[in-house]
């Protein structure tokens, strides 16, 4: 079924939640809709609704705001680019890579592990960056939250959720 995409108080994207959750926040008097989806109704006995599309929260929503580590959010943070010979390339084509390699005490951190392609990380190996002869094309951080990255919007979800992230239209 749909899925509804949460904002808090000041419109500011919080997370993407089920409709089962969508409907409890709504029926509970915590959220009111801002847009719903014309073709997803609920049932029940007494009445029916049009399943919430997006959803405001009447409270500040309260976040830590870090972003998780995870292969998709490290692609995102290095813009889907090679850090070593600066291509741009599709997911599926990117490969994560320690610019320490943990042979020599690398650890897996938002500040060793950049994104690569195939063709350098296999390049590089288990060299150090140095002794490779690569030059990194930004050093690699531990990113500020970003909602795009911490709801992973998809290209099959509805066209008005992405109204609310300039950057990814």
């Amino acid at each position: 079924m749909g899925r509804t995409l949460l904002l808090d108080n000041t419109f500011f994207p919080v997370k993407i939640i089920s409709w089962q959750r969508a409907m409890i926040l709504l029926l509970t008097g915590r959220a009111e809709v801002v847009l719903e989806y014309q073709d997803i109704e609920i049932h029940s006995v007494n009445f029916k609704i049009n399943l919430p599309k997006i959803l405001r929260l009447y409270t500040k929503h309260r976040s830590s705001r870090n972003v998780k580590f995870s292969r998709q959010n490290v692609f995102v943070r290095d813009n889907h680019t090679c850090q070593y010979c600066y291509q741009k390339f599709r997911q599926e084509a990117l490969t994560i890579d320690h610019v320490t390699p943990v042979s020599k005490g690398g650890q897996t951190t938002w500040e060793n592990v950049v994104a690569s392609c195939a063709n350098c990380n296999t390049k590089k190996g288990s060299k150090s960056v140095k002794e490779i002869g690569f030059k990194l094309l930004k050093e690699p951080r531990r990113p500020n939250w970003s909602a795009k990255m911490y709801l992973r919007l998809k290209d099959g979800d509805p066209p008005e959720w992405f109204e609310w992230f300039p950057s990814s239209a």
